[in-house]
């Protein structure tokens, strides 16, 4: 290889490194996060015994050193730099041309995107290296009759290290030969047959999806969260792409490339043509959700509460899964009650958002039911967490489902979880620290996060999935040692769905805070907007001078914007930050 080449292919690989690094680093974290893979021989025998076992056992194990970023971001960046390697020697055997760097690049760039997809595991870029390295030890082989054999050969042991991916390996197999100018390229037919015959039996012989399920839309994919599926959709057009690649490189060889000037006006076309498609490649608006999603997810995970809040301030949020860890924050520094309206609020769904049936809504609710102290409807969400991950299982709801067991001193349970965990290597330690307090409860107690939460006494009849979530929280608050975050988000929730009635009645309900502590900003604020048809909840809801005159001006200056153009802009500059711009002023969309 000459220098320049590995210089190239050098400075290609850092790229990589740092497209990865500076897009979305928190992503592999949460990869590692939705599988349960045990490093044992038993279990590894039986997954290997599967056509496609080793890409999968591979792919998983490596996941496994996920959390550790640098090792994530090396493997992917190495998987994706030898795919584009390979690639560009299969060029060059058909024409040898400085542009083939270039057009290398194009599957590396389609293949980039892929790699920040959720739906994506990474055994389907291990089974694509594979089939990229047989195919370029494929194109070294001179001989004919070696070529044959090689090339079925190589066809059943991909079938057995890769699974379906032998039928388009097949394909491949004959379109190189044939465009490389191989005698008899015809013969690799017989490769190909073999290819599709060992799909066919393996869909037929047993339980899986079937390659042709990879046609189907991008969408089709996304919906369907099975990583299969997904796997299937990346090959099929990585190898379109290839096979277009190779086409345009048999094309483009016949090319006049005598001159200086023609190589350079040549090459310079290439490099256009692979910027557009560069930015073709470049991660959507789902993509930036998503990185958002998971940076949201890791500082929740670590306690970084501060930097959510600094994340959302002096910008307007505008859905509800970054509402809902916005608020978590606030709660969790004690400022929901004074500072919810500082942001902009778009109803009850920004504290608690609907399910819509994947692991990471899951998993989000499931933290939040956790932080309020609803300990059922927070194990269900784990459970739904738990059986939706797309590899077996979640070691973090997992933690979530042995500290729930802890804390309701089911430690059968709890000892049940904690085997599965000690199986793990990434989670060994941490089984081993919890299974202490199977064996001395009473150290729960010393446990800050355990102690804190309690179990309501309260026993309703109802189903849980027909008790008001307002009933549920209230059973936090009427008891000895109230629940603060239970106390505010309650409080909070009222306020956002604009029912003034129940707010009334929580608060004449649950009391006042002990002495000492006053009532947040929000609730004095929104016990103003109740006197104006019962002066007398003021005898009861002690509020701050400063609020009752800032709210004496609010309405006056609200009754002088009717007839201004640019009055509302005005009046959210003056009192965006207070409950009463959002009673008086904000439609809710739901």
């Amino acid at each position: 290889m000459k220098w320049k080449t590995l210089a190239f292919w050098l400075f290609v690989f850092t790229g990589i490194y740092f497209f990865f690094c500076s897009f979305n680093p928190y992503f592999y974290g949460r990869q590692e996060e939705v599988q349960l893979f045990f490093p044992e021989c038993k279990i590894i025998w039986e997954m290997l015994r599967e056509p496609g076992g080793f890409c999968t056992v591979l792919g998983q194990a490596i996941v496994q050193y996920y959390p550790d970023l640098s090792v994530a971001l090396i493997i992917n960046s190495f998987l994706l730099c030898t795919i584009g390697f390979l690639c560009y020697s299969l060029l060059q055997e058909i024409a040898p041309r400085v542009y083939n760097l270039f057009l290398a690049l194009v599957p590396v760039f389609g293949l980039m995107r892929v790699h920040i997809r959720p739906e994506y595991v990474l055994d389907g870029t291990i089974g694509l290296c594979l089939m990229m390295l047989l195919l370029y030890v494929f194109v070294r082989v001179r001989k004919v009759r070696a070529r044959f054999w090689y090339g079925v050969g190589s066809t059943v042991a991909l079938y057995l290290l890769a699974g379906q991916l032998a039928a388009l390996y097949g394909i491949l197999l004959v379109v190189l030969s044939y465009l490389c100018g191989r005698e008899k390229w015809y013969h690799l037919f017989v490769a190909l047959l073999a290819g599709v015959a060992l799909t066919y039996a393996g869909i037929r012989l047993a339980i899986c999806i079937p390659l042709t399920d990879g046609i189907y839309s991008e969408r089709y994919q996304e919906v369907q969260m099975q990583p299969d599926s997904y796997i299937y959709f990346v090959w099929i057009r990585f190898t379109l792409l290839l096979f277009l690649l190779l086409l345009i490189g048999t094309g483009m060889k016949y090319l006049p490339w005598n001159k200086i000037l023609q190589k350079v006006i040549v090459t310079g076309c290439t490099v256009v043509v692979l910027f557009f498609f560069s930015s073709f490649c470049l991660p959507n608006q789902y993509d930036v959700q998503n990185m958002l999603m998971d940076e949201l997810s890791d500082l929740q995970q670590k306690g970084n509460w501060d930097a959510i809040i600094q994340m959302h301030q002096g910008k307007k949020v505008r859905n509800y899964i970054s509402l809902n860890y916005l608020n978590m924050a606030l709660a969790q520094k004690g400022r929901l009650g004074n500072e919810l309206f500082h942001y902009d609020q778009r109803g009850p769904l920004s504290l608690l958002a609907s399910w819509n049936r994947t692991y990471y809504m899951s998993c989000l609710l499931s933290d939040i039911h956790y932080m309020i102290g609803d300990i059922s409807l927070s194990e269900g969400y784990a459970m739904e967490g738990l059986t939706l991950a797309k590899r077996g299982g979640s070691p973090r709801m997992l933690q979530r489902l042995v500290k729930i067991s802890l804390i309701r001193n089911d430690f059968d349970l709890a000892n049940k979880y904690l085997d599965i965990l000690a199986r793990l290597p990434h989670y060994r330690r941490w089984a081993e620290i919890y299974e202490d307090y199977v064996y001395h409860p009473e150290r729960i107690k010393q446990d800050k996060e355990l102690s804190a939460k309690t179990l309501s006494s309260s026993r309703p009849d109802n189903l849980l999935c027909l008790i008001e979530l307002d009933s549920l929280w209230m059973g936090h608050i009427e008891e000895s040692g109230t629940n603060r975050i239970a106390w505010e988000y309650l409080g909070c929730s009222y306020l956002l769905a604009k029912e003034m009635e129940k707010f009334k009645a929580f608060l004449l309900r649950t009391g006042l805070l002990p002495e000492g502590q006053s009532l947040p900003v929000h609730f004095q604020e929104a016990a103003l907007v109740l006197a104006v048809e019962d002066v007398s909840i003021l005898d009861t809801v002690p509020v701050r001078t400063e609020i009752l005159q800032r709210y004496k001006q609010f309405q006056k200056d609200i009754l002088k914007i009717k007839n201004s153009s640019d009055g509302f802009a005005w009046l959210y500059q003056q009192y965006g930050d207070t409950f009463w711009f959002y009673y008086y002023c904000k439609k809710l969309n739901g």
